[in-house]
């Protein structure tokens, strides 16, 4: 018969431990993973193998992207088909800004809750939640026939938005400082590619219900809309059932045991308020949430507005739109979402790109390193922005967007490959406030789209706040890493850690410091 760690490994049990099996197999467990780890770092992975499945790691990490995928594949799947809702509920521009507003702002305070969450709850049971209940107002859409109806299914839509912070954590907890910007960039970025995939592939499904005029119009983006919503509800179901929350185990099964055997940390509960309040003490969490509101923001609004602009903006030269404006576009939705897909589907390397530069630099310039790449994505961001606005033709405007959209994606990896250091004891609430950052940036930036009627001048006054983004790259300062200028802020060194880890010491607020030293007065002789 197979040892429970041999049916843990070949991805037939949990890693979770009963609690009446002996400690001696729970201790052999640890140091038996399928992947090289790292014991000092809680048995994070210091390798990835892509094309392994085998649990915890990289099942958690496929589980991760997979998910985070199809998260933004449902929260993107109206967008693309804008230009038929548009007509067939009648609305306005303004009243399409307004639900492009409506999808990104429940997720600012979703996001900031969902840290915490997986800091307490682990990843894998937050993100199954979200997907699954996300799936409801996914399919409600299909049900929506006026305008107000339309803004409450986009606001509900937008809390799965939420998924990216599960996605970030639950790859922090699995691999090791040394990867874990490039695993968190290119889970991150695989996810992303839904956002993509849904230009490409949700305007094809329309088309093929449609064909013939078998199906009208308005019941044909209905039944389009049902796709994404059932392949949420299976994804969360399996990655509830078939992943870990960390190297151990899950989090409701570590807290059933009184004591961890030696260094096995044993998941605690966690303050929310006290980690949020930790976390926003730190001005390095607000630069950060910054920057990620110009990079992931400018994403959100770019995934938004992209398909109407290609389609409303690009006309025929000479033609006179106000005459009949069918006849003057030079594209058809289809096409507009087809070029619209390819700003998404740089995800597929560039985020990762990002992230690996990030630890490149790590490994030969530490901290240091990160902020110098973080300072270079942000100025190639803004400069390839500026540009896009400038271009009025598709040959043009095409080659820009994809070089924009290679930028954009780096610099959220970069970003996410500086977030787990910040806080090791509150990765989970860091992320989240970053995260809630993007989702601040997308609502900041539907503003300015909406305000300005032009979509050009916009994304020309938008790569003005990603110039300053880059510019704020010079401020970023972590304890324990050296800054852009050369100080030296290292007390004893950092780990890129979360709460799954017992660095139970590395963030402690005064009064917890005093009682500590109270309770040991030998420390002092």
């Amino acid at each position: 018969m197979a040892s429970p760690a041999t049916n843990y490994h070949s991805g037939l049990q949990s890693p979770t431990t009963p609690a009446e099996e002996s400690k001696a197999v729970r201790f052999q467990r640890r140091y038996d993973f399928p992947i090289a780890t790292d014991a000092m770092q809680e048995d994070r992975a210091t390798e990835i193998k892509l094309l392994s499945f085998q649990r915890p790691h990289m099942r958690s990490f496929h589980f991760a992207w997979l998910s985070f995928f199809i998260a933004f594949f449902g929260w993107f799947s109206i967008p693309p088909l804008m230009p038929t809702i548009k007509k067939q509920l009648h609305l306005t521009s303004d009243q399409v800004a307004n639900s492009n507003i409506m999808s990104v702002s429940s997720t600012i305070l979703g996001r900031v809750i969902a840290g915490p969450l997986c800091d307490r709850y682990g990843s894998r049971t937050v993100q199954a939640v979200l997907l699954v209940l996300g799936a409801i107002p996914v399919a409600s859409a299909a049900f929506v026939t006026n305008y107000a109806g339309f803004m409450a299914v986009r606001f509900a839509i937008g809390l799965v938005g939420c998924s990216f912070v599960a996605t970030a954590y639950w790859t922090s907890v699995m691999f090791s400082k040394q990867v874990v910007g490039s695993a968190n960039a290119l889970a991150a970025g695989w996810g992303n590619l839904g956002a993509g995939a849904t230009y490409l592939i949700t305007p094809f499904i329309f088309d093929l219900i449609t064909i013939n005029g078998s199906v009208s119009d308005s019941t044909g983006w209905r039944i389009t809309l049902v796709v994404p919503a059932v392949f949420m509800v299976v994804v969360g179901i399996c990655l509830y059932y078939y992943s870990d929350d960390c190297p151990q185990g899950n989090y409701s099964q570590l807290k059933k045991f009184d004591e961890p055997l030696n260094d096995a940390p044993v998941k605690a509960k966690m303050d929310m308020k006290k980690a949020l309040l930790v976390v926003a003490k730190m001005p390095v969490t607000w630069i950060l949430a910054f920057q990620y509101a110009c990079s992931f923001g400018v994403e959100l609004q770019v995934h938004n507005v992209l398909s109407l602009y290609y389609y409303e903006d690009f006309t025929k030269e000479g033609c006179d739109v106000a005459t009949d404006a069918s006849k003057c576009r030079m594209l058809t939705q289809t096409k507009a979402s087809l070029i619209s897909s390819l700003f998404g589907l740089m995800c597929i390397f560039a985020r990762y790109a990002g992230g690996y530069a990030s630890d490149l630099a790590n490994s030969r310039f530490e901290m240091r390193g990160r902020i110098c790449v973080q300072f270079a994505a942000f100025a190639g961001q803004a400069i390839f922005l500026y540009l896009y606005s400038r271009f009025q033709s598709l040959s043009w405007s095409i080659p820009c967007l994809v070089i924009f959209g290679i930028f954009v994606q780096a610099c959220t990896g970069s970003t996410y490959g500086i977030v787990p250091y910040v806080a090791p004891k509150f990765t989970g609430a860091t992320s989240g406030i970053v995260g809630a950052g993007g989702n601040v940036g997308g609502l900041c930036w539907g503003f300015l789209f909406k305000g300005v009627v032009d979509r050009r001048s916009s994304f020309r006054y938008l790569s003005i706040f990603v110039a300053v983004a880059a510019i704020l790259s010079a401020g970023i300062q972590i304890t324990g890493e050296r800054t852009v200028w050369g100080k030296d802020n290292s007390v004893h060194g950092s780990t890129a850690a979360t709460e799954c880890g017992d660095d139970n010491d590395a963030i402690m607020d005064e009064d917890e410091r005093d009682e500590k030293t109270k309770a040991r007065p030998e420390d002092h002789v």
